[in-house]
């Protein structure tokens, strides 16, 4: 059994956090991590990272303004500002073709970069979407503006991710703590801000799914109450024809399937990756 290391690398000047397992093999999994407060990739991914490196170098980065990376923010286009430092992280690292698995906002960013013409800034061989993509959910507003960084608010951002209550004091601590690390806050709650006028704005993100040409796989909690699985449903067949697409549901979680049900989600990921 593999388990995985963590390890800090300068992108462009900005020092960036990460998960890496399995380096001796070639192919790569990228995972893109969700974007509620105090997400990280550790809470993302932990769960099925040594299941996926005893096949596959796995890489799992904290975004910009996430876990241990640096805390920045765009008020001018903040996707793009993720975007091209996940893409600077891989060409850093020397990574030419990976597959990318993203869970909400995360596949979201992953559906996009894959929407984008080519040549695509992520090198994606295979995209993989768990209840992200069509759009903030419409209570995310909500959580930005109520999450005071209690760990009642905590533990109200968790009943919402998830199914059940299936996790402990200690879980919720840990959650608490990455949300109070200077400057992760603010990274977050800074999506919320919009002027009380019109801007002429053009921002980066495209949401034309119809323009993905890799093989994608979008998966759906069947409680998830984020993200119906009527509303990812739409969203894997907005995606062209001309892709290799599937759409699994993963009974009993919510809106992390790779925390819940980490088992059935990793035999779903391996079973597409490996077709």
């Amino acid at each position: 059994m593999t388990t995985y290391d963590t390890a800090y690398v300068d992108v462009n000047g900005i020092r960036t956090h990460y998960l890496e397992a399995g380096r001796d093999h070639d192919e790569t999994v990228l995972l893109v991590h969700s974007g509620e407060f105090g997400a990280a990739a550790e809470f993302s991914w932990s769960a099925i990272i040594d299941g996926l490196a005893e096949q596959y170098h796995v890489l799992a980065p904290d975004m910009i303004g996430y876990g241990h990376t640096e805390k920045l923010f765009s008020f001018e286009d903040q996707f793009d500002l993720r975007v091209s430092h996940v893409g600077a992280f891989l060409e850093t690292l020397c990574v030419d073709q990976a597959h990318v698995v993203g869970n909400s906002l995360g596949g979201g960013d992953v559906l996009s970069v894959a929407s984008e013409p080519a040549p695509c800034e992520w090198p994606i061989e295979k995209a993989v979407s768990i209840s992200g993509g069509g759009g903030p959910p419409d209570q995310f507003q909500d959580i930005l503006t109520e999450f005071d960084g209690s760990r009642d608010a905590m533990a109200d951002i968790l009943d919402v991710l998830f199914a059940e209550e299936w996790w402990d004091e200690s879980y919720l601590d840990r959650r608490v703590e990455m949300s109070r690390v200077p400057g992760q806050w603010q990274a977050t709650a800074a999506i919320r801000f919009e002027p009380p006028f019109e801007q002429d704005r053009t921002f980066r993100r495209s949401n034309r799914y119809d323009r993905i040409d890799v093989p994608t796989l979008v998966v759906a909690g069947a409680d998830d109450v984020l993200k119906s699985v009527d509303k990812m449903r739409s969203v894997h067949d907005e995606i062209s024809d001309d892709a290799d697409t599937r759409f699994e549901v993963i009974e009993d979680c919510g809106h992390c399937a790779q925390i819940e049900q980490p088992d059935r989600c990793l035999e779903v990921l391996l079973d597409f990756l490996e077709e």
